[in-house]
């Protein structure tokens, strides 16, 4: 819904910038009205959906499940909320307390592990997890009256903009996220296979997330703003090179991260999981499911991109298809291998499904771009220049793997590998010393990401500098 309403709500504020609050508040007032009946009957439907989600768990098991969801399916319709008031900050190019949300979110989700979970047992977690959806949405209220969108009580759904919205969003519905089909697909599958393999997926799972949150879902949110905003004023130049730069920014920083992942997969796991009851069994079978997870992550990130990219043009049914495309192809990938490799043969399913799914996106995409004469030239003229740059990415990746990969051996004969400290110093100094070698290949062959972060860390670096000398 958050991604069909930007559009909408970021054409209000360049057209009718004195009826966007209204609209605002009005999406938001019809959707939690919605989102409370519906969660209020998958609560009541949940004993019945746990035996075919989890249909492997014992009766125990699965009344525990019954429990948490029905608490998180309270935050769900503070988190629906939050989800369109960071919406709105964001049409409006307010990131800073959009972009901490999460971060107030997590914090809650640590008080019930640390805190609530204790005095209330399992029940505790799921009121940390509706603590931190509540704290998540309070943190923007200030900063979205600052920018003049203020909560009315209305609730019209003959209204247009919420109408325009609706005719976005009801496609959308058939656009299903594959990591919440894979994560489906291992809780049903896992549920019958050796005890561990949902939480092994998870746990190489929440891994692999944090660099496609940290830098190509935020390039993402920060690049939508911009591209419907350019739609509706007609300018297809600005649009297609903000694309194109949104794409090669992410494609910067995640290809070497795919790499060093796959390199260092080992090391991550036994530094973050290896300690208490984490037994060397359970360390092999995250870090191959990690290992197979890095081979997504270039069609993870781009996914994102691609689709915000076609919904800036308010082109639907095109995400919708991909995404229906790489749902089956998961679907059938995943069923076809689990049986011979396990849970790993969900995350091949996935990571075939992602990538499909990216790859169509694009293919579409570029077909929509094309219609016009100039839509041809900037398309055109985009590609070239990213073919010459994918070029010098190649390279820059290659001599970070090479480095990476040294480093690792001969560390490795320096410490104990057997220690925490000694993991930490060879990993530290794989990912240090291939760092700053794939930063100087890309700096030094003219890659202005390169020089852009050189730029930032070189400001950085002098701010703490300058700090010191005060001190």
């Amino acid at each position: 819904l958050s991604v069909a309403a930007l559009p909408v709500v970021a054409g209000y504020m360049v057209q009718k910038p004195g009826q966007a609050s209204k609209m605002v508040a009005n999406l938001i007032n019809i959707t939690s009205v919605f989102m409370l009946g519906l969660c209020s009957l998958v609560a009541l439907l949940v004993p019945y959906l746990v035996k075919l989600i989890v249909p492997g768990f014992s009766e125990a098991q699965q009344h525990d499940v019954v429990v948490l969801t029905r608490l998180i399916l309270v935050a769900e319709v503070l988190l629906s909320i939050a989800n369109l008031t960071t919406t709105a900050l964001n049409a409006a190019k307010r990131f800073f307390w959009a972009g901490i949300g999460p971060i107030f979110y997590n914090l809650g989700l640590i008080a019930g592990v640390v805190w609530l979970y204790p005095l209330y047992g399992l029940s505790g977690l799921g009121y940390g997890v509706i603590l931190g959806a509540l704290l998540n949405l309070l943190c923007q209220l200030p900063e979205l009256y600052s920018v003049g969108l203020v909560w009315r009580p209305i609730c019209n759904i003959r209204d247009s903009g919420f109408r325009e919205v609706l005719r976005l969003y009801l496609p959308r519905l058939l656009t299903i996220d594959l990591s919440q089909v894979s994560m489906l697909l291992a809780a049903i599958f896992g549920s019958f296979l050796a005890a561990g393999s949902i939480s092994v997926f998870h746990l190489a799972f929440d891994l692999q997330a944090v660099p496609v949150g940290v830098f190509a879902f935020a390039a993402a949110v920060s690049a939508f703003p911009h591209l419907p905003e350019q739609h509706a004023r007609n300018n297809l130049q600005g649009y297609v090179d903000t694309l194109s730069e949104t794409v090669l920014r992410v494609l910067f920083y995640m290809a070497p991260i795919a790499v060093l992942l796959l390199l260092l997969r080992a090391h991550l796991v036994r530094i973050l999981y290896g300690t208490g009851q984490f037994s060397w069994a359970d360390t092999q079978a995250t870090l191959a499911v990690l290992g197979v997870f890095a081979f997504s992550l270039i069609g993870q990130s781009l996914v994102p991109v691609f689709s915000r990219a076609l919904l800036a043009r308010k082109q639907t049914l095109t995400p919708v298809l991909g995404n229906v495309l790489g749902v089956v192809v998961s679907l059938l990938v995943s069923w076809w291998l689990v049986s011979g490799y396990g849970i790993i043969g969900v995350v091949i399913g996935y990571t075939v499904g992602v990538t499909l799914n990216a790859l169509l996106l694009y293919v579409w995409l570029r077909l929509n771009l094309v219609q016009t004469p100039e839509g041809m030239l900037a398309i055109t003229l985009a590609e070239e220049r990213a073919i010459g740059w994918l070029w010098q990415l190649f390279v820059a990746v290659f001599a970070l793997a090479c480095v990476a990969y040294s480093t690792l051996y001969i560390v490795g004969d320096k410490v104990n590998t057997h220690t925490w400290l000694g993991l930490v110093i060879q990993a530290g100094g794989a990912v240090l010393l291939s760092g700053l070698v794939f930063l100087s290949f890309s700096y030094y062959s003219g890659m202005q990401e390169a020089r852009v972060l050189v730029g930032g860390l070189s400001n950085v670096l002098s701010r703490c500098g300058k700090a010191l000398k005060l001190v």
